[in-house]
């Protein structure tokens, strides 16, 4: 089998943030890195006389949480202000990212409601570098649609 030459690198990656699933604010001019962890699938197994080997079968899946990173700034409305409404109030959250930019065709990935669980306040060090925050969602679900001719 040949070499792929589809290969992708995450400059262009869209990234949107929202308060009800269905407005997004694009923070991609703020955000710079998006990680998803957990979301393991349980299972359980059981032995029986005959055979040697356990037979193994499918539980639920577990939540998973998405951590968008960011560059803090005190614009209202933005990255790190809806993080922290979000964190503060306890309320539904929701995020969503297109590796390609969100264009039509491009694949996109929305995550269900989920709740903001890290603590967003900047923090920072006597350096030149910019300040960072982190918004921590744990969410049940993600999904992955093409994005349509109408965009996203």
């Amino acid at each position: 089998m040949a070499q792929t030459t589809g290969g992708m690198s995450g400059k262009d990656l869209m990234v949107g943030l929202g308060t009800d699933g269905s407005t997004y604010t694009d923070v991609s001019g703020y955000a710079n890195s998006v990680k998803i962890s957990g979301g393991e699938r349980e299972t359980g197994n059981a032995f029986t006389f005959d055979g040697d080997t356990s037979i193994i079968k499918a539980g639920k899946r577990g939540p998973m949480t998405v951590t968008v990173r960011g560059v803090y700034t005190e614009t209202a409305s933005q990255f790190y202000d809806l993080a922290q409404t979000a964190y503060e109030a306890g309320t539904a959250f929701y995020v969503r990212w297109s590796p390609g930019g969100g264009d039509a065709g491009d694949s996109g990935f929305t995550a269900g409601a989920g709740i903001v669980t890290g603590v967003p306040y900047p923090s920072a060090e006597a350096d030149g570098e910019p300040i960072l925050v982190e918004c921590v969602i744990e969410v049940a679900v993600i999904t992955e649609a093409v994005i349509g001719t109408a965009g996203w």
